[in-house]
């Protein structure tokens, strides 16, 4: 057996051995799951402060509206009813810098004409809707966002569902990241 064949199943084993130990051995995994947990609050509190606080947000509204104009959505469907919900924007439009930049989780748009750019998923659930300039709400209880940014950009936030003062948190991030 060659000496790198030697090496490559060492490396394997322990990579494995490890996985094992994370896997199986109670302390060490609650332990493992508490490093995920704290790293992925951190990481998603950095990409809200560079959302709210380093991010163009005149910018990003035009830069959401370029997407709109390359993505039209048809307002019925076949059978004249009015669809629901949001799609993926399709391969075929080019994202503009201001988004891509952000890398954003996902990229929708909806089929009452606006498009989502979900920043963060899952458990503290995050990101921006951007409106036209001649949007018209679909229905009078219309949901635009938790705090408008400028005029046509709207962010949103899970926190706020839970939590009546979460402003007072959101006020905190951008006063602790404003840029002097």
């Amino acid at each position: 057996m060659k000496v790198y064949e030697k090496v490559v199943i060492g490396v394997v084993l322990a990579v494995l051995g490890a996985s094992l130990i994370v896997c199986f051995v109670p302390p060490v995994r609650d332990l493992a799951f508490r490093a995920f947990c704290l790293h992925a609050i951190n990481r998603a509190q950095q990409r809200r402060a560079r959302l709210l606080c380093e991010t163009d947000h005149q910018a990003l509204l035009d830069a959401g509206r370029q997407v709109l104009r390359q993505a039209p959505i048809e307002s019925q469907t076949e059978d004249g009813r009015k669809p629901s919900g949001h799609l993926p924007v399709p391969k075929a439009v080019e994202i503009p810098k201001a988004i891509r930049r952000l890398k954003p989780h996902g990229l929708f748009v909806d089929y009452d004409g606006y498009v989502t750019m979900e920043m963060h998923g899952g458990m503290d659930h995050f990101g921006i809707r951007i409106y036209p300039a001649d949007f018209n709400e679909p229905e009078p209880n219309f949901f635009y966002g938790h705090r408008k940014l400028v005029e046509g950009l709207w962010y949103y936030d899970d926190g706020y569902l839970h939590n009546p003062e979460y402003d007072k948190r959101i006020d905190a991030i951008i006063e602790e990241h404003r840029r002097p």
